[in-house]
């Protein structure tokens, strides 16, 4: 019976300790949010006062308390993103729109967990996206942001927006093309132009030094020389003229002599 007794109280004191120790981790896990709460709540107040780098500053000390807290992350991706577009260099400007960047992908992916969050997440990876002039990503991220939340006037007015910028750059590209084209045959006919009239001249040239060749190989004629021939010329043509005439002379005395002979 003693035994019995001894044996039933290690029980109860096992119970006992097993409870306290499941009261205090509760206990641990609610003063982690709370506290995590405090900072976040601290964060936004200073944030809302434009103190950007030290709002950033609470709210990563949130995120070492409770490393998953989604606010706390999007919060410290806004901060990054409003100190992006003050930042005087443009590799800080770089450096803090990926940070603020990369934040916003991290809490986007917890659609299941926080979609209202989700959604402003991707909406804000659609800002970005449309200031950087990638109008095309930006029209993605809000059409996925409208996904998940279908009835937000504010993101379904950037979308028409992005996609009127879209089509002014592709229409924009398509003139330029044309333009391009146009310029590249005109420069094309301009080209053949010049060239058959770079032809047409080398050969006005060749013909122009073929003849001046040819007008410089022609000997030149002596006057005197020139006399002689014509006067040889002359002579043979009276010789020539003398003997038809003889020839005629001759036929028309034996035509005569023909007619007056008697039968």
């Amino acid at each position: 019976m003693k035994n019995t007794v001894l044996k039933n109280i290690k029980v109860m004191t096992l119970m006992l300790a097993f409870v306290a120790a499941l009261g205090f981790s509760f206990e641990m896990s609610a003063t982690s949010n709370r506290q995590e709460r405090r900072l976040v709540d601290k964060g936004n107040k200073l944030f809302r006062g434009g103190n950007y780098l030290e709002a950033g500053e609470v709210y990563q000390q949130a995120l070492k308390v409770e490393p998953g807290s989604k606010e706390a992350l999007y919060n410290l991706g806004l901060t990054y993103i409003r100190r992006a577009s003050a930042a005087q260099s443009d590799s800080l400007r770089q450096q803090l729109a990926k940070a603020g960047a990369e934040a916003m992908q991290a809490v986007a992916q917890a659609v299941r967990e926080k979609p209202e969050l989700a959604a402003d997440a991707i909406f804000n990876l659609g800002n970005l996206a449309f200031n950087s002039e990638d109008y095309g990503q930006a029209v993605e991220m809000y059409k996925q942001s409208l996904r998940i939340r279908p009835e937000d006037e504010k993101t379904r007015r950037n979308l028409r927006i992005a996609q009127k910028k879209l089509q002014q750059n592709q229409d924009q590209n398509q003139d330029q093309n044309k333009d391009q084209n146009k310029d590249q045959d005109q420069d094309k006919d301009q080209q053949n132009q010049d060239q058959n009239q770079d032809q047409n001249k080398d050969q006005n040239q060749n013909q122009q030094q073929n003849q001046d060749q040819q007008q410089q190989q022609q000997p030149e004629i002596n006057p005197q020389a020139a006399e002689q021939i014509l006067k040889a010329l002359e002579n043979k043509e009276n010789q020539t003229r003398a003997r038809v005439n003889k020839s005629n002379n001759g036929q028309e005395a034996a035509g005569r002599s023909r007619n007056t002979k008697r039968w």
